[in-house]
């Protein structure tokens, strides 16, 4: 059995367009990235026409989706502007979000759209380096890209 092609976990990373539209960075510092993807659906039961006395299957109905990232790590003061501004606006900013290298155009692919920073935490600690966690959530359709 072939072995499969991995991804290195740095390579799953938040880039927030820069202020040269188009024109996406990385901001400093996080070290894990949490991406995850929801559907929300409505149960539907529906009943057997030829016999309504047998149970009924329940079908779905797809009524959004939606996506959310969560990232932390050390708080880089190169960051920090970066991160307050995106939290302090209520205008939806652009992103994207990586797996795999932004140049890698055999197995790499980002999500791009609109997203909220609605979490922005700091945290310090005697002895240790600041930290940050982040929370970013969709506003709209991401769409799904292969890097080219």
């Amino acid at each position: 059995m072939a072995k499969p092609t991995s991804y290195v976990g740095s390579t799953v990373a938040v880039q927030l367009e820069t202020s040269t539209p188009g024109t996406f960075a990385r901001p400093c510092g996080l070290n894990n990235h949490t991406v995850q993807f929801s559907k929300n659906t409505q149960d539907i039961t529906v009943p057997d026409c030829d016999d309504p006395e047998l149970p009924a299957w329940i079908e779905r109905g797809v009524e959004s989706l939606d996506m959310s990232v969560n990232g932390s790590g050390v708080l880089a003061a190169e960051a920090v502007t970066t991160w307050w501004e995106a939290f302090n606006s209520a205008d939806s900013i652009n992103a994207r979000v990586y797996v795999g290298k932004p140049d890698d155009t055999t197995n790499g692919h980002y999500w791009e759209g609109k997203v909220h920073v609605t979490g922005f935490e700091v945290s310090g600690e005697r002895g240790n380096k600041a930290q940050v966690s982040l929370t970013l959530v969709s506003d709209g359709e991401m769409t799904f890209t292969a890097v080219t």
